[in-house]
């Protein structure tokens, strides 16, 4: 009988939930899709793996690489870590510095205040060349920030002292990295959960400004006069847990003692809480996460979600359901223009309408429910951690299990993308073995992306890099539906299977596993068949053809043939790695295959 053919387009993600019938109509989905992230060009790719920040000479932030790491934040072409109870920042990851310092120096000369006036009066002080406008001050415990200087003897700060006094010290805050080992501790307690945020501020990289839900609101500052540490006064609320950049303001929220309250601070000053534009709201609903989404701020509850708009003039607070909640906060990302979170019954979005200012609430994640399903019911067993990467509209999250051995480390990624029809969606896959318990994904000063992670072993990792977990192999496999080729009442015999892969350097171990009828054990199923050497092909004039590495002469996108054996009414295919070679896509595939009878 003549040969027959079908062309295979690898497309839709994971589907868990399909049935078999169903996924007929669908054959480039996957039932299985381990490693490998949807390519929003087309086809799935394996993912990339993860190195040691600092590589071979990379070393444990605090030195101690059983002290647990509570957060981390991208930062000034560097890494802020968050662990034990200090913090530490790193450009390279080779060396670290501890950042919760008192970072505060005083100035020659003395000065005096007075409760109740903004002029600060100086003794033998020659402020037109020790202090700045803008600089922050410490004087009599109190913090100021310097709105003008008129001489010598005489500046002026941005509120009323609140003491009176004088001979005292005046303290500027700035010192150099070199001097940041000599200088007092700013004793930190019992840090769980540190969440950052950057608020733009002098200098290149902002002020990054952090909570724990035990200790004060803290700021850090890299600028022209070296490093700046402090914690907040000023009526700043303390133990909260989520904090936020909103209406050119700081907000925070999930003080232990007050869990339904949002708090947010005078409008361009995010270190002062007690200005005439700074307050508070109570939701009613212990808050579990905040984000910004558009004009507005999503603040996410355990059993609804509010929208606060208009702090300029007299705040509105809006809800947007009483019957969904947020499980955790630390799922809530912005991709595609929507905020995407972990509710009670999966993942959802809280996406814009045509109306304006209103919003609405989707669940994207039904093609992955048992997925979710097993997460949700153990959700206090897991450390959830998410991030964006977003030159692929990508989404991950991750959830950690202490004493979990890493290979049995689980994540879900969900690449947003355009389906056949035109329609928005997400494709879903997700991770084993990559041990990620904190995750941070942010633009450096140069606009490119950079992604940090860390987990129980004290280091800090530069994820989405390199062909392997931290040395370990990536187990990647991508599994087809069964496919009956439009007719399940016809026997196929396989003959050949022509793959479209296109590599990313060189991998010689990737297989391709056929099963037939359901991988019924009453039908002999052959063993797994040899994709063939790939190697990427050297393209003239890219910085990443290089000779005695790149092939010359090869195709950008080969075509593997492969001769195959067995026969049945349906079969699947599966192809799979288990190395630290380079990542491969896969884009499809071209079935040869002869009628035999029907049954």
């Amino acid at each position: 009988m003549p040969t027959q053919g079908a062309s295979i387009t690898v497309q839709g993600g994971l589907d868990l939930v399909s049935s078999s019938h169903a996924l007929f109509r669908t054959p480039g989905a996957a039932t299985k899709l381990q490693n490998f992230e949807s390519s929003t060009t087309g086809g799935y790719r394996r993912i990339s793996g993860y190195t040691k920040f600092g590589a071979g000479s990379a070393v444990v932030p605090s030195g101690t690489a059983t002290d647990v790491i509570h957060g981390i934040k991208n930062y000034n072409d560097g890494v802020l870590v968050a662990q034990d109870d200090d913090l530490y920042w790193s450009s390279t990851g080779t060396s670290y510095v501890q950042i919760n310092k008192n970072t505060f120096t005083a100035i020659s000369g003395t000065v005096s205040i007075t409760a109740g006036s903004a002029t600060v009066t100086g003794n033998s002080t020659s402020f037109s060349t020790s202090v700045s406008a803008n600089d922050v001050i410490k004087i009599d415990s109190n913090y100021y920030h310097i709105l003008s200087i008129q001489s010598d003897t005489s500046l002026t700060i941005d509120i009323n002292a609140k003491t009176t006094g004088s001979g005292l010290t005046l303290t500027k805050s700035g010192i150099a990295s070199g001097s940041l080992a000599a200088a007092t501790t700013i004793v930190r307690t019992n840090q769980s959960n540190v969440q950052f945020v950057n608020f733009e501020s002098e200098g290149n990289a902002g002020s990054i400004y952090f909570v724990d839900g035990v200790n004060k609101i803290a700021e850090f500052q890299i600028d022209s006069n070296g490093y700046h540490f402090l914690e907040l006064d000023r009526a700043a609320p303390t133990k909260c847990k989520f904090i936020e950049k909103f209406a050119e303001r700081l907000v925070v929220a999930g003080d232990s003692t007050a869990p339904s309250v949002v708090y947010y601070s005078t409008r361009l000053k995010p270190w002062d809480f007690e200005g005439s534009s700074a307050g508070s709201i109570d939701v009613g609903d212990v808050i579990t996460g905040i984000k910004v989404f558009r004009n507005s701020l999503i603040i996410f509850c355990k059993n609804s979600i509010y929208e606060l708009t208009n702090l300029d003039s007299t705040p509105i607070i809006k809800s947007v359901t009483k019957n969904i909640g947020c499980v955790n906060g630390n799922s809530i990302q912005e991709i595609g223009g929507d905020l995407i979170f972990l509710a009670p019954d999966g993942l959802r979005t809280v996406a814009g309408t045509a109306r304006i200012g209103d919003v609405e609430l989707s669940s994207i994640s039904r093609k992955i429910l048992p997925l979710i399903n097993t997460l949700l019911d153990n959700i206090s067993s897991f450390t959830i951690s998410s991030m964006v990467i977003r030159e692929r509209s990508q989404y991950r999250l991750f959830y950690f299990q202490s004493g979990q051995a890493s290979s049995a480390q689980k994540g879900i990624i969900g690449t947003f993308k355009f389906d056949a029809n035109g329609v928005p969606a997400f494709e879903w896959s997700e991770t084993v073995g990559m041990e990620i318990k904190r995750c941070t994904s942010d633009l450096d000063i140069n606009n490119k992306e950079v992604q940090f992670g860390s987990n129980e072993t004290g280091y800090v990792y530069q994820l989405d890099t390199g062909n392997n977990f931290d040395g370990s192999n990536i187990n990647a496999q991508f599994q087809t539906p069964d496919m009956d080729y439009g007719d399940n009442g016809l026997r196929k015999s396989l003959y050949a299977v022509k793959a479209n892969i296109e590599p990313e350097g060189t991998n010689n171990n990737l297989k391709l596993r056929i099963r037939y009828d359901f991988e019924s054990t009453d039908v002999p199923q052959p063993g797994p068949f040899n994709v063939g050497n790939l190697s990427s092909a050297a393209v003239f004039g890219s910085s990443t053809s290089i000779f005695g590495t790149s092939v010359f002469g090869a195709v950008t996108l080969p075509s593997k043939r492969m001769i195959v054996t067995g026969s049945g009414f349906s079969n699947n295919f599966k192809f799979f790695t288990d190395d630290t070679d380079a990542s491969y896509s896969v884009n499809g595939m071209f079935v040869s295959f002869i009628a035999g009878g029907r049954r």
